[in-house]
């Protein structure tokens, strides 16, 4: 049980109360983690994520030649990792991983390659993303250990990036302490990201862990999630066995960019929302109750009709790809002549008529 404050890439700033659970078995041959975290929003809204992980480890083998040298035994590993976000006024998000390792382990360190394959529905689509990953960790002492990370990936649409994280994590007297940094090279735009945070973790009495975080996060460019900056203070209610590895605190809550409000009191009106990822694809909305077929021509779709998507409560729908600039739109309902929204400001086009500009950011 929790509260945190996070200041969102979008310029948005809110506190949440949230609640935390995590289930883990562990064997030999393998690991099941599920984990639900739940946050209520100070401005009424709510929003849910989960994940439910599994994998399925090789009996160990001896390594030969070289690695013998430096290995005691290596592991083949097959996992299944699903993701899922539910967020009010959002389309949920879904990431279903296929995963593949390979272990080579010693007394204190250990390294590991792999690769995934990603299906993701962000609220807009579905797409794929194939990842790579090389890592290890190194037992310093008894009470301290590093680990590394790096994951290459491409994106469905082509771009190529890759995340780097290490983190230090150490024991001293009853304080587990968990510091992490990384960067992100080759996002679309261009630019380098960097993250880093820092846990502490402490007994207060009768079973209970107290865990005060602060730091930030990158975009989330596979579902569509923005970064931000956070500070967390959680209460661990007793429930099991504790270790060092599970002295991570609970997960920060996530938002998607706020929507804007359409102005229902006009009988025609458009609103567009912020980038949901990097290709800047957005969310358009039309208030058009009482129609029975909308379609939307601007100039960043070549002029040619797209139609949206009726909603229950009178709305009309649609994601397109819509680059930061000024913009000229038009609507056509129920297939007849072109309707200007009337929240937008009227130009002459070239062929003597009227269309709408909006300011994309």
């Amino acid at each position: 049980m929790g509260f945190a404050t996070v200041a969102y890439d979008n310029g948005q700033t809110f506190g949440a109360l949230t609640l935390n659970e995590t289930a883990v078995i562990e064997r030999p041959t393998g690991v099941l983690t599920a984990n639900s975290l739940l946050s209520l929003f100070n401005d009424g809204r709510w929003s849910m994520q989960g994940y439910l992980a599994g994998s399925r480890f090789s009996a160990p083998m001896a390594p030969r030649g070289r690695l013998g040298t430096w290995f005691n035994d290596v592991r083949g590993e097959l996992g299944l990792h699903t993701a899922a976000t539910a967020q009010q006024g959002f389309m949920p998000t879904l990431q279903v991983t296929g995963e593949t390792r390979l272990h080579l382990g010693a007394e204190r360190y250990a390294t590991r390659v792999g690769a995934s394959v990603a299906r993701t529905f962000d609220g807009i689509g579905w797409r794929t993303t194939v990842m790579g990953e090389a890592g290890g960790w190194w037992q310093a002492n008894a009470r301290t250990v590093v680990s590394l990370t790096t994951k290459p990936m491409q994106l469905q649409f082509g771009d190529l990036l890759g995340d780097t994280e290490g983190t230090l994590s150490w024991v001293r007297g009853r304080t587990t302490w968990d510091a992490t940094g990384g960067i992100r090279v080759g996002e679309a735009d261009k630019r380098e990201s960097f993250w880093g945070s820092l846990n502490v973790t402490w007994p207060v009495g009768a079973g209970l862990q107290a865990t005060v975080s602060a730091g930030s996060y990158p975009v989330d460019l596979i579902q569509g999630l923005p970064g931000g900056t956070y500070g967390a203070f959680a209460l661990r209610l007793p429930g099991g066995r504790w270790s060092l590895r599970r002295a991570t605190p609970a997960p920060v809550p996530r938002r998607r960019p706020e929507r804007p409000e359409l102005p229902t009191t006009e009988p025609l009106a458009l609103v567009m929302g912020e980038a949901l990822d990097s290709l800047g694809i957005r969310e358009i909305r039309v208030w058009a109750p009482g129609v029975r077929e909308v379609e939307m021509l601007a100039d960043f779709v070549d002029w040619i009709p797209v139609p949206l998507i009726r909603q229950p409560n009178g709305e009309w729908q649609g994601y397109y790809r819509v680059a930061p600039g000024l913009h000229r739109i038009n609507l056509r309902l129920d297939g007849r002549e072109l309707a200007v929204p009337r929240n937008l400001a009227r130009v002459r086009d070239d062929f003597s008529g009227e269309v709408g500009l909006i300011v994309v950011k």
